[in-house]
């Protein structure tokens, strides 16, 4: 078989593989992962921009951190991109200010935009993160992350929300709340089905946070109607929701928890694209709608509390 030509950007890294790279290709857009085989290996080479990092030892040490959490994932049973240590000995690499990343790659096919059913497995998959993570030794926080205590977007529109949004996060005892590695962006397009399982890939987010958040940071893209929507719909909630509680309970007072912590997710995102100069109007519309449906959408997470 002919080796494949090696893009340019790549083959600084591919050179440090223990074997000939067989197949090479970009999972999606530029930007993303590259699937990568070598030998009888396959693999996930992530890049990481060096514009998106100022503090580059700060940068490496929060990869690390999401290494070692990956590594303990998998020696807990859970299946989850796992780091390879096959970049001369290592999962990680700094090759001209970028950082690169090497990870098992997860079969499967995204899920997409699911169906009730769909919904329901994806909720009780992450129910299912959520054990094994609750189960993991305890670890300081991730290095560069963002969590909801430091969000302040400077967006006039986030500021007025984020008022009341830090007297909710009194009033669920969000201070008090139990907290683990989060996945960060549960969402359905994080998800792939290998025909026997759903499993998580790209924990690029991962952190220590309220375990609740995740599914508010879930349901910010599950529980939208389509994916250009800029409401949301009680009842794709509701099964997402319901899947999770078959696997994991979830009391009364978590109804009205969960959609706070969808609240926060909006904050967050909209802090992290002013900190990166970036521009997104659908960011503060789905915020805004989420404020205008609140009421709605806690019962719809009720109903599937139950």
């Amino acid at each position: 078989m002919n080796a494949p030509p090696i893009p340019v950007e790549l083959q600084s890294i591919v050179d440090l593989l223990p074997a000939p790279v067989i197949e090479v290709r970009l999972m999606a857009r530029v930007g993303q992962p590259w699937f990568v085989r070598y030998g009888s290996q396959r693999a996930v080479l992530r890049w990481n921009d060096p514009k998106r990092f100022p503090h580059s030892d700060l940068a490496m040490e929060s990869i690390a951190w999401l290494h070692a959490f990956l590594s303990d994932l998998a020696q807990c049973g859970f299946r989850a991109p796992a780091p390879l240590p096959h970049l001369r000995g290592e999962s990680i690499a700094k090759i001209d200010g970028a950082i690169w990343e090497l990870l098992t790659f997860v079969p499967g096919q995204s899920i997409g935009w699911a169906d009730a059913t769909g919904l329901f497995a994806a909720g009780r998959a992450l129910a299912q993160f959520h054990e094994a993570s609750i189960a993991l030794p305890g670890r300081a926080q991730r290095p560069l992350s963002l969590p909801l205590s430091e969000c302040r977007p400077g967006h006039p529109a986030a500021q007025s929300i984020l008022v009341r949004f830090k007297d909710e996060l009194a009033e669920i005892d969000y201070s008090a709340s139990l907290r683990v590695v989060v996945h960060g962006d549960a969402t359905n397009a994080n998800v792939v089905d290998d025909g026997s399982a759903l499993r998580f890939v790209d924990f690029a987010l991962a952190y220590r946070e309220a375990l609740l958040f995740d599914i508010g940071s879930a349901l910010w893209r599950n529980g939208r109607p389509s994916a250009e929507a800029v409401t949301y719909d009680g009842t794709r909630m509701e099964h997402f929701v319901r899947g999770y509680a078959s696997h994991r309970s979830l009391a009364e007072p978590d109804c009205r928890a969960i959609v706070v912590y969808l609240k926060g997710r909006g904050l967050q995102l909209q802090h992290r694209l002013e900190l990166r100069r970036g521009v997104d109007d659908t960011v503060m519309q789905r915020l805004l709608a989420v404020q205008r449906q609140q009421a709605e959408l806690e019962k719809a997470i009720g109903k599937a509390i139950g």
